[in-house]
């Protein structure tokens, strides 16, 4: 059986090739050019020197006056004006005394006073003032702390007198009523005791200073320069 590819292909080789020559020359140039660099033998390269440059400081030069141009005129300095001279202060005479005679008097001429003046007598301390409330309606007299001398901290009694202030309500019908209670609290404030101590003619004048000290306590702490355990008060109430 016939094979029409198998002929064509026959017919194709058999014809010569154009390029096979250059072909052949590329192919003999590049084993060359591989052999020469294969044989060739390796330059080390060199390392990069820079040239060294010595530097030198010179100590430096005295600057010099530029010199005029010529035809140029400069002006000179003006000397320094001299020092004022001091002036002399002329010596103020001394004021003199004036002398002062006393008054003519028609009963002879007067004692004359003491060379030293007789010491004033002492003064008696002030008894302290009551410690009121803002309104007045509370006080706290002299020894109103339970001893004869008074209680030091103020700013303690402002805040206590505040307190009981604040939950007193004075019934109505008593307008000149005044009595007194007496209570203890301890260094943390908290109420130990309370009772009337002097009693009005108005039980429900009492009953209301009571009521006022109960519902302001607890009161706060007491200072912690205070050295006693508890503290004793006798608060008046008024109208």
């Amino acid at each position: 059986m016939r094979d029409p590819v198998g002929e064509f292909l026959e017919q194709r080789g058999a014809l010569p090739l154009a390029w096979r020559g250059a072909l052949l020359a590329a192919f003999a140039l590049h084993a060359a050019v591989a052999l020469f660099a294969v044989l060739s033998p390796r330059v080390a390269p060199r390392p990069l020197t820079l040239p060294s440059v010595q530097v030198r400081i010179a100590p430096a030069l005295p600057q010099r006056a530029e010199r005029p141009a010529q035809g140029e005129t400069r002006p000179r300095p003006a000397p320094p004006a001299p020092a004022p001279a001091p002036r002399a202060h002329a010596a103020k005479p001394a004021p003199a005394k004036k002398t002062v005679a006393p008054p003519p008097s028609a009963d002879g001429p007067r004692p004359a006073a003491p060379a030293h003046p007789a010491p004033a007598a002492p003064v008696a301390p002030e008894t302290p003032a009551a410690f009121r409330s803002a309104s007045g309606s509370l006080a706290l007299g002299t020894g109103a702390t339970g001893s004869d001398e008074p209680f030091p901290y103020e700013f303690y009694l402002t805040r206590l007198l505040g307190a009981i202030e604040a939950n007193w309500f004075s019934p109505p019908g008593a307008a000149a009523v005044r009595c007194r209670v007496r209570f203890r609290i301890d260094r943390g404030g908290r109420l130990l005791e309370a009772g009337i101590e002097e009693a009005s003619v108005v039980p429900s004048f009492d009953r209301a200073a009571l009521r006022a000290v109960y519902a302001a306590a607890p009161f706060p702490p007491l200072p912690q320069g205070f050295g006693g355990s508890a503290l004793t008060i006798h608060l008046e109430f008024g109208p």
